[in-house]
């Protein structure tokens, strides 16, 4: 079942340790990061929702036990907005260098699933004119559910391979769909919960060096001169000169915002896990 993929996307998306070789600020914040409670609250809200469709879980891939993950997302979390942004401004001011001029990939795979949480709730838990979750009307094809994360003896890590390769954050939409697929309110709503996301906040590292946004140029592309140039206009001007960037695949900088073990940060890939593979 597709919407089953989806489902374990979100699950799959909370377990990582502090990455090696990057700077004592760096490294400072993230050990800070990983007792931050606030932060630890808003992952296991997700991790509860969605446990049963992720690495060891029991639950069914029936449509009604799916839509009841959902439903209970929509219905609102501990994941504050506010609190996102805030700690994804304190991170790209702890470790700017680590995003930007010299990409440390461990850190920018923590950043990922952290800017990604936001949107990516939105885009799963949006309707179809029918009032029907986006995430239970996938118009591409996911792969596996186990194949979203790996287990290395106790430890589920997200396979940040798969996620890329099949545009999981984005609901699975590809730039290779027909209109009758790609045209749609669904697909709308996704692209637009991230690039409202992105006006608020910008990705630092720049999409092109995202693990998990790396494909929303191509796929923005594709959108545009398939389904016309007004098809996403709200999101765009929503966004101001931001389409300039999707389309340039440019977009960097958290200029733009509102607003150590184990801990948080293991929770953070641990629930990336749960996630990907519950979609």
């Amino acid at each position: 079942m597709k919407s089953f993929a989806v489902v374990s996307l979100l699950a799959t998306l909370a377990v990582a340790s502090i990455p090696t070789g990057i700077s004592s600020g760096c490294s400072s914040y993230l050990t800070k990061l990983d007792s931050d409670t606030s932060l630890q609250s808003c992952l296991n809200s997700l991790a509860n929702a969605t446990a049963a469709f992720g690495p060891g879980g029991s639950g069914s891939a029936s449509p009604d036990s799916v839509k009841s993950a959902i439903s209970t997302l929509s219905s609102g979390s501990s994941c504050s907005e506010t609190t996102i942004r805030g700690t994804l401004t304190d991170f790209y001011g702890a470790c700017q260098e680590e995003l930007t001029s010299n990409l440390n990939a461990a850190a920018v795979q923590i950043y990922d699933v952290l800017y990604t949480i936001i949107p990516l709730v939105k885009a799963a838990t949006s309707k179809d004119d029918s009032g029907n979750f986006c995430a239970t009307e996938i118009a591409g094809t996911p792969p596996s559910a186990s194949s979203l994360y790996s287990t290395e003896q106790t430890v589920v890590t997200p396979d940040f391979n798969t996620l890329q390769s099949s545009n999981a954050v984005f609901l699975f939409l590809t730039p290779s769909l027909f209109s009758d697929k790609l045209c749609t309110t669904c697909t709308r709503n996704i692209i637009t919960s991230y690039i409202s996301f992105e006006s608020d906040i910008s990705y630092a590292p720049g999409l092109p060096n995202s693990v998990l946004l790396k494909g929303q140029s191509a796929l923005y592309q594709a959108v545009q001169s398939t389904c016309g140039a007004t098809f996403l206009s709200g999101a765009v001007q929503a966004a101001g000169s931001l389409s300039d960037g999707l389309i340039s695949g440019k977009t960097s900088g958290a200029s733009r915002t509102v607003g150590a073990s184990s801990g948080t940060i293991a929770a953070l890939f641990g629930a990336a896990a749960v996630v990907a593979a519950a979609l």
